[in-house]
Parts: C-alpha cells; sequence; structure tokens
C-alpha cells in the first residue's frame, strides 16, 4: 500500500484491550489525512484509558487523532501525547528568537517527523552553530541540520567601505 499509517502496540495488552487497540487503529487509518502522512504513532490501551504518542506533521493532525479515538465505543479517557511537527518548529524558532546571537537573523526552521532543518542567511559561522546548537537542545526535536548560508553583513547606511 502506497500510504501506511504505522500504529503500533505500546506493550502486550490483555485480549479486551487488544480488540479495542484494533478498532482505534481501524479508525485512525480510515482517516485519509493521517493516513497520507504516513504518521507514526503508538497506542495504548489499558482499560478503556487510551494514551496516544508518536509524531504528526501538523497540530491539526494530532488534535484530530484524539479527537476520533474519543469517539471510539469502549474509550473512557484520552491522553494526547503526539508531538507534532508544528509544536517542534514554534518550539526551535522561540529558542531562537530567544538567543541574543541568532535573534537578529531570520531563520525559516522546517521540521519533519521532529527532524530539523534550518534554511536562510547568518551572517558567520559562529551564528550558524549556535543556531544548530540550539535546534539540538530542543527536547521535541529529534535530530537538527543546517542549510544555513554565511553571508556578510550589508553595510548601514553611512559607513565608510
Amino acid at each position: 500500500m502506497a500510504h501506511e499509517l504505522h500504529v503500533t502496540r505500546a506493550r502486550e495488552l490483555t485480549p479486551a484491550d487488544n480488540r479495542l487497540w484494533l478498532e482505534i487503529r481501524r479508525v485512525l487509518h480510515a482517516y485519509e489525512p493521517l493516513r497520507a502522512t504516513r504518521a507514526p504513532l503508538v497506542v495504548d490501551v489499558d482499560a478503556g484509558r487510551v494514551q496516544l504518542a508518536g509524531r504528526t506533521r501538523s497540530e491539526a493532525l494530532r488534535l484530530t487523532a484524539a479527537y476520533l479515538v474519543s469517539f471510539v465505543r469502549g474509550v473512557t479517557a484520552v491522553q494526547n501525547d503526539i508531538v507534532s511537527d508544528d509544536m517542534v518548529v514554534l518550539a526551535v524558532a522561540d529558542a531562537l528568537a530567544d538567543d541574543p546571537l541568532t535573534a537578529p537573523h531570520v531563520v525559516q526552521v522546517n521540521a519533519r517527523n521532529g527532524a530539523v532543518t534550518l534554511v536562510g542567511e547568518v551572517t558567520s559561522p559562529e551564528v550558524e552553530r549556535r543556531a544548530l546548537e540550539l535546534a539540538e537542545s530542543v527536547p521535541l526535536a529529534t535530530a537538527a541540520r543546517s542549510e544555513l548560508a554565511i553571508v556578510r553583513p550589508p553595510f548601514a547606511a553611512g559607513s565608510v567601505r
């Protein structure tokens, strides 16, 4: 199958919990936008209480997964621990904005299943190293790489060349 949602069990389940897990997997798999992204999800079921973990491409998909599961017959509670790439991008962008060395630069942050790519222009190798350090230090990120270009800073108006 070209698009396959990856839903795995967090642990061995009782027969009743396994039946509920299979129904949750079916419901998640039936939702095409989630299936098309090939989201790696982990579902744990314990007497009707469901814990969702893993990764989604967007915050909307993260929230939708929990919403869909909440309507499965037999589910009594849903704990949504899924991490969306939107959450990762926001956390890395905040870290870059809070750092005095990286804050003056416009760095685009992209994420795919938690792996971060930094894109844009910075004025020195030190800024690039710091941006990468900050991205790698964000707990939600699984990895970070730089596609940053190092460019000379523009001259300020009225400065002597």
